[in-house]
Formats: C-alpha cells, sequence, structure tokens
C-alpha cells in the first residue's frame, strides 16, 4: 500500500510540474464547451444585404424598414441600378441583394400580386437556404400588416420571389467544403508537423547542439518547415485537380494568384507552427496546443461549418485572429468571383503581417534557456 501511494504521490508531483499540459486538461472542457455553446447554432444575425428599390413609394419603404428592423439582416447599400449588385457581392462580400420593381404599391393594390427578385451568394449554400426563409417570413408579417391597415385580404403569398444564384448554381456542396479542406490540409501538415518537429528538437535536446553551431536560428527555423509547406502544397495541389476534374469546380480567377495565396497562408501556418514549438515543452504539449489553439478554432471560427455573423462579438473579434477565417474568404473570391489581386488584398496583407508578428516572436524565445 505504501508503494502504492508513493507511485500516486509521484504522478501528481510530476502533473503539478507539468504546467502546460495540466494547464491544456483543466482548460479544454471549458474552452469546448464555450466553442461549441456560442458559436454552432443555423440562426444568422445582421447578414449583409443591398438592396435596389426601383418603386420607392409607401409599400416599398416598409417592406425595407421590416427587413432592417428584423435584425436578421443589415443594408450595407442602397442601390441605383443592378450592374452594381455584382460590385458588392465582390467588394462589401453580401450574402444577398433584393431587388424590388417598380409599381409595387400599385401591383398590390390593384393586382394583389406583386414579384421580388433576390439574388443568392450561393456559395455556401445552407446560409443562403437560410435567409430565403427568413425573407419569405418577414413577407408574410409585411403582408398581414398591410391587410390590417388596408382593411383588405389579399390571397395566400401575394408576395412570390424570383430566385436567381451566383457563383454555384449547380448548387453543389463540393464548393463549399473545398476550401475548408484544403484549409484543413495546411494547418495539420505545416502547423502540426512543423511543431512537433521542432518540439522534439527541443525535447531531445538537439536543438541546443544545433544552436551552438554557427548556423543563424533563422536558418534553422526554415531548413525545418520548408519540407513540410512543400508537402502542403503538393497536397493541396492534388485536392484542387481532384475538385476541378471531378465534382467540376470552377476556378474563376488567377491560378497564380490562387498559388501565391496558398504559399502565403502555409507560411502562416508554419509560422504558427512555429509559435506554438516555442513555447512547447515537449512533442505531446506542441500536439494538444495545436489541436487546441489552431485546429478547433480552425473549424468552428473560420465561416467554413459555421456562419460567424450570428457568433457573439467576442467571438467574431477572436475570429479575426485566426489566420483561416481570411483564408477562407480569399479563396473563395478567388476560385468562385474570379477575384483579382487587388480585391483580397486586405486577406494576404493580414496573412503576410501575422507571419511576419509570429516568426520574430518565436525567434526571440527559441533559444531562451
Amino acid at each position: 500500500m505504501r508503494a502504492f501511494l508513493a507511485i500516486l504521490q509521484k504522478e501528481f508531483i510530476h502533473i503539478g510540474r507539468d504546467r502546460i499540459s495540466l494547464f491544456l486538461v483543466l482548460a479544454m472542457p471549458i474552452a469546448l464547451i464555450l466553442l461549441l455553446g456560442f458559436t454552432i447554432s443555423t440562426e444568422i444575425r445582421n447578414a449583409k444585404i443591398s438592396i435596389l428599390d426601383q418603386s420607392k413609394d409607401t409599400s416599398s419603404k416598409q417592406l425595407i424598414e421590416k427587413i432592417t428592423a428584423s435584425g436578421y439582416f443589415q443594408v450595407v447599400n442602397f442601390l441605383e441600378t443592378e450592374t452594381a449588385i455584382d460590385h458588392d457581392f465582390k467588394d462589401k462580400n453580401i450574402k444577398i441583394a433584393m431587388i424590388i420593381p417598380p409599381r409595387f404599391e400599385e401591383s398590390l393594390a390593384v393586382e394583389h400580386l406583386a414579384s421580388i427578385q433576390i439574388i443568392n451568394d450561393v456559395s455556401d449554400i445552407n446560409i443562403a437556404s437560410i435567409l430565403n426563409n427568413y425573407l419569405r417570413s418577414i413577407f408574410n408579417d409585411f403582408i398581414s400588416e398591410y391587410n390590417r391597415e388596408n382593411q383588405r385580404y389579399l390571397p395566400e403569398a401575394p408576395i412570390t420571389l424570383v430566385t436567381s444564384m451566383r457563383y454555384n448554381p449547380e448548387l453543389n456542396s463540393v464548393y463549399m467544403f473545398v476550401p475548408g479542406i484544403i484549409t484543413l490540409i495546411m494547418i495539420i501538415i505545416t502547423a502540426l508537423m512543423s511543431s512537433i518537429t521542432l518540439a522534439r528538437e527541443k525535447e531531445t535536446n538537439t536543438m541546443n547542439m544545433m544552436l551552438i553551431t554557427t548556423v543563424r536560428k533563422i536558418n534553422i527555423a526554415i531548413g525545418k518547415v520548408i519540407p513540410y509547406m512543400f508537402l502542403s502544397l503538393v497536397s493541396t495541389i492534388f485536392v484542387l485537380l481532384i475538385s476541378v476534374f471531378v465534382f467540376q469546380m470552377p476556378i474563376k480567377g488567377s491560378i497564380g494568384l490562387l498559388i501565391l495565396l496558398c504559399i502565403i497562408f502555409m507560411f502562416t501556418a508554419a509560422s504558427f507552427g512555429l509559435l506554438i514549438s516555442a513555447v512547447s515543452k515537449t512533442q505531446l504539449d506542441a500536439m494538444m496546443v495545436t489541436m487546441m489553439g489552431l485546429f478547433l478554432p480552425t473549424v468552428l471560427l473560420s465561416g467554413f461549418l459555421f456562419p460567424l455573423d450570428n457568433m457573439p462579438f467576442f467571438f467574431q473579434w477572436l475570429a479575426d485572429i485566426f489566420p483561416a477565417k481570411w483564408f477562407i474568404i480569399a479563396i473563395k473570391d478567388v476560385m468562385l468571383k474570379g477575384a483579382t489581386f487587388m480585391q483580397i488584398l486586405k486577406p494576404l496583407l493580414i496573412l503576410f503581417g501575422m507571419s511576419v508578428a509570429m516568426v520574430g516572436f518565436s525567434l526571440s524565445q527559441i533559444d531562451k534557456r
């Protein structure tokens, strides 16, 4: 019994000394319940919408007010022409556009029927379907108020939605998943493998041996991560080829720009791996930090599976500091919308800035005793 208690005491002491593992074990349940509780939701709030009101009568203005007051939509632009819709999809990242036809109020009063054109960004099919259902519900409420105010009864569903689809007219679900799969591949191969490799060098004390040589720290770090970046790029190219030739996914933008974007994101992922290895003492620590600090946020806070607009402000802010969000925005714009270099310049600069900051901090920590 005394031997058993001695072993038990030894293990508790060992756990207490490994503060990183202890923190991760205790923090993991709290992080999971908060992330899953606040991020997994089918409700969408403040979806960006542009409206072209060709009628500009009392009824059309009341309808727009109901859409704005619903909380489901945020009107980012009141259009003057239909040609501006494409601009808003690419530059303002709207999810949906609505065109109210001329003589809207007159059509309801005389013909008891009106049609409204809805233009969806169906690069994410689920979001487009949910937003259309929201609009139908708002239109039904509007008709109920219209009947009460005008003391009349319009037939069922007097407002019809004429929908058109952009960026995925075939409603192919693979368009949603390819950008996310590419992101996860780069995170797993580049960030995870880089962090484990560098942490292993520290754990086996070979890093100290390399640091006393004439080789510069940055050369050691880059030499360790470039092979994984190469493997990640090869895997990404395979995924793109399968997506194009098997699932007929289009690449409307420049191939060169797409490759440049992938390389910059790989550099960012490798920088994250370098940062994780700098704060980890063992390979196990590096693996756990990568999974909790990078892989899980990539799945939940990137907009890959769950829309960011319906999350609390804190989690939307948290998503901004993870590179996966900016990469998925940029790669969707290039592949599905044909975005140019200038149109994705903001995500590129953010990814590059993150990389430089993380590499600089990691190199300052890599040889601290």
